[in-house]
């Protein structure tokens, strides 16, 4: 098995990396994602969808087609980073999901990163100056996501944010 670190490298970059919240589009979202991947990873190379489209070719299953929105060559090894941004629901979770999995027989590693902006459910009786409380991973969330790291190399990075960049 290959060294694992540079997936979890390219998911902490992008924990940290900054996303603008004027800028929802793909395009910017990509661009983002490359800086920060660029930062942590210095000297790998980046093939983005859309600008690399020679270099990033999708994978199919059942005539469902699944693009990774980056490709990072590092250490010798290809790993795909797809990007997706949750604003209202989680609808789009699913379909991550399944890219991811049917992206992991191609490549080294999948980076799935969940740019989570939808807002806070308020509680109705809390004081209004209070921060709202968003739901954490609950154990059985935590536990599919470690099990699709050890058993597919598909790593689920999940960061807030809030949609308006005031937090």
């Amino acid at each position: 098995m290959p060294d694992e670190s540079v997936a979890p490298r390219i998911a902490e970059a992008l924990q940290k990396g900054e996303f603008d919240p004027q800028h929802a589009g793909e395009l910017f979202l990509r661009a983002d994602a490359e800086k920060a991947v660029k930062a942590a990873l210095g000297g790998a190379a980046i093939a983005v969808a859309g600008r690399d489209a020679g270099e990033i070719r999708p994978v199919g299953f059942m005539g469902a087609r699944f693009q990774p929105d980056l490709v990072v060559e590092a250490s010798g090894q290809r790993v795909a980073v797809t990007i997706t941004l949750l604003r209202s629901d989680a609808s789009a979770i699913g379909h991550t999901l399944a890219g991811a999995l049917v992206l992991s027989s191609r490549y080294h590693a999948v980076v799935a990163f969940l740019l989570d902006r939808r807002l806070a459910k308020a509680d109705p009786f809390a004081d209004p100056s209070e921060t709202r409380e968003v739901r954490s991973l609950n154990d059985a969330e935590r536990q599919l996501i470690d099990q699709l790291w050890q058993r597919h190399h598909v790593r689920i990075e999940i960061k807030r944010e809030d949609p308006f960049g005031w937090g």
